[in-house]
């Protein structure tokens, strides 16, 4: 094999422009800036002028320098080098302390009627109450709570129809009733008119039983 050929010293502008990889236009530039240095015999000098040419910044307008960039000493660590913080555990919260209780080992006794309570027992009051709301509310969507106005009304209608049905009754039938007793029909009607109004009498006013005591 050959030996590599040494770089020449010394090129002309257009064979300078080849060994540099640009035109010779950027070659007629360089000369104009000042970055050619030239020979006593007019050509370029070509270890002289590829100097100048690096000495250049890394990035100028119009291309890039051949001169290798030094790379920037960093004064912290990569993050991504940095160990990985593992998290601290948590502190378990503390279980609150059970309630004293009394001298039977009871807890005391919790009256929702009471006049000044705590606040917390004020607290617990406000959420039966609630509760307790809330359940009738339940009931009453269901149709298995009725209000007592409303119930109260339908009994005391259904009573007085059943309580007219009853005193008409003995108009009624007192005819039929005679003619098949044979018995004056007039008399049969006063006297079941007298018993039906003493049965609804009685029904209206029930005595109390003697049994109870």
């Amino acid at each position: 094999m050959n030996a590599q050929s040494e770089r020449p010293s010394a090129l002309t502008q257009a064979e300078f422009a080849r060994h540099r990889g640009v035109s010779k236009a950027v070659v007629t530039k360089w000369k104009g800036q000042g970055l050619l240095v030239m020979t006593a015999a007019g050509l370029v000098d070509v270890e002289a002028t590829e100097w100048n040419l690096d000495q250049r910044p890394a990035n100028y307008r119009g291309g890039t320098t051949h001169r290798p960039v030094r790379s920037v000493q960093r004064d912290e660590p990569d993050p991504r080098e940095r160990p990985e913080r593992k998290p601290e555990p948590t502190a378990k919260p503390a279980s609150p302390e059970p309630r004293p209780a009394d001298m039977d080992g009871e807890v005391d006794a919790y009256d929702p009627d009471a006049q000044d309570l705590p606040l917390n027992e004020a607290v617990r009051r406000k959420e039966n109450y609630l509760g307790l709301f809330r359940r009738q509310e339940v009931l009453k969507n269901d149709k298995r709570l009725v209000d007592r106005g409303a119930a109260e009304k339908l009994f005391f209608d259904t009573a007085r129809e059943l309580r007219d049905a009853w005193m008409t009754w003995p108009a009624r039938v007192a005819i039929e009733m005679a003619d098949e007793l044979n018995v004056d029909a007039r008399t049969l009607t006063t006297i079941l008119t007298a018993h039906v109004r003493k049965h609804i009498a009685e029904l209206g006013e029930p005595e109390p039983d003697a049994s109870i005591s």
